[in-house]
């Protein structure tokens, strides 16, 4: 009897070790990738600078005659939210940053927006540049009634931009 009482007792004693141990461990995790992610957001950050700027050049190069195509960044859309352990660092903001946890969740959400950006707005240019040279060529269309509405395009985009880089800065702004 006392045997069986000390094998439930050092059971019950691994039961315990092992869950606590599991648990260190998701914390370590969770740490982990809130380490990576924060030492990641740096350069997400200077590529949507670097978008924002592009794509105002590019705004003020549709009032000239040779319009010049932005050079956007390719790590816009590197899926750098892919090599982040999302449940591990979402575990990490629930339990120790409860108050940036919207602007993360938020993040994720933008991150489908800027992620896809690059190939959109260079499908749209390539449109655009193409209905402009035909209508150009025949001579029949109100260019700037395109030029306007690409405009406004653009404005809401860098305003997007603008948003997800305040975004930025707010969950940068304890660990600067």
């Amino acid at each position: 009897m006392v045997m069986d009482g000390t094998a439930v007792i050092l059971t019950l004693l691994g039961f315990i070790i092992a869950f606590w141990l599991y648990k260190v461990q998701r914390e370590d995790k969770a740490t982990d990738a809130h380490r990576f992610f924060i030492a990641s957001l740096p350069g997400l950050k200077i590529s949507i600078t670097h978008a924002i700027k592009d794509l105002n050049e590019f705004k003020k190069s549709l009032d000239l005659d040779k319009v010049v195509d932005p050079v956007l960044s390719v790590s816009l859309n590197d899926k750098f939210l892919e090599k982040v352990n999302l449940v591990a660092l979402n575990r990490y903001y629930a339990k120790n940053d409860k108050a940036d946890l919207e602007r993360f969740n938020n993040l994720l959400v933008d991150s489908n927006f800027f992620g896809d950006y690059r190939d959109y707005i260079t499908n749209q240019i390539k449109y655009f540049r193409s209905i402009y040279l035909e209508r150009e060529e025949d001579h029949s269309g109100d260019i700037s009634r395109m030029k306007n509405k690409i405009r406004d395009v653009l404005d809401n985009d860098i305003s997007r931009f603008e948003e997800i880089l305040e975004n930025i800065n707010m969950l940068l702004k304890d660990h600067s």
